[in-house]
């Protein structure tokens, strides 16, 4: 018995670096593109916008969501169109929202782009997704809780990616909470936890949150009181 597990152990740990390696290397073919507004590449590759979908454009452009749907389509191939990825799953947003008329984009995108795969909140500790959250309480913790990210990066599987909606309260005129930034997190095969995001002045861009220098980059431009970091972990389906 004692053998069969050491035999386990030793394939499982094996094969860990490989598929860790292979989610960034894919990940890493979008590092470079230009920050667009409400940029992003629609499932039939046309570079275009979330809200002007007849629009195209010759040239790349992402925002941070528009880089999200795209990572997600090159580790995790699916049926998801921008429009689904951009639905409002409780009726709660829009025009005269009480919220915000985009309060909780970033909430919806991330829970859009893992239906239907195996996924749980970390929070920092593992919560399991019962369908009822919402973006008004759901929330995460402090992205200046570095205590928090340890134990939450320390649970990410070589499997696995972690979606990320950051929020912050107060901040614009006729929101309450805005979920106003979203990301990417895929593990390395050295143990790196990579952040992909893309922002206006650095496009499509990478950060290692398991290292002290690129922890602090981080928190350089997104520590606030007011600012939290929600992470969804997402099983990725075997052979994608």
């Amino acid at each position: 018995m004692k053998k069969h597990a050491l035999v386990f152990l030793t394939v499982l740990l094996s094969a860990c670096p490989a598929w860790a390696a292979d989610l960034t290397t894919k990940a890493d073919q979008l590092l470079g593109i230009a920050y667009r507004p409400d940029g992003v590449r629609d499932e039939s590759g046309r570079w275009t916008l979330f809200e002007h979908p007849e629009q195209s454009f010759a040239t790349p452009g992402l925002n941070c969501s528009g880089l999200d749907y795209a990572l997600m389509r090159l580790i995790a191939p699916g049926p998801v169109t921008i429009r689904q990825a951009a639905r409002d799953r409780q009726g709660d947003s829009g025009p005269g929202a009480p919220m915000g008329q985009d309060w909780d984009f970033g909430f919806d995108l991330i829970l859009n782009l893992s239906d239907p795969m195996p996924r749980r909140w970390l929070t920092p500790e593992a919560r399991p997704v019962t369908g009822q959250e919402n973006g008004r309480d759901m929330l995460g913790f402090s992205t200046s809780d570095q205590a928090a990210w340890k134990k939450a990066l320390a649970q990410v599987g070589p499997d696995q990616a972690v979606l990320v909606s950051f929020s912050q309260t107060g901040r614009r005129k006729g929101y309450t909470v805005q979920h106003y930034h979203v990301g990417v997190i895929l593990p390395d095969a050295t143990g790196g936890r990579w952040l992909y995001q893309a922002t206006p002045k650095s496009g499509a861009h990478k950060l290692n949150l398991a290292d002290p220098s690129g922890m602090a980059r981080f928190l350089t431009f997104f520590s606030g009181g007011d600012k939290k970091a929600l992470l969804l972990a997402v099983t990725l389906p075997p052979g994608r």
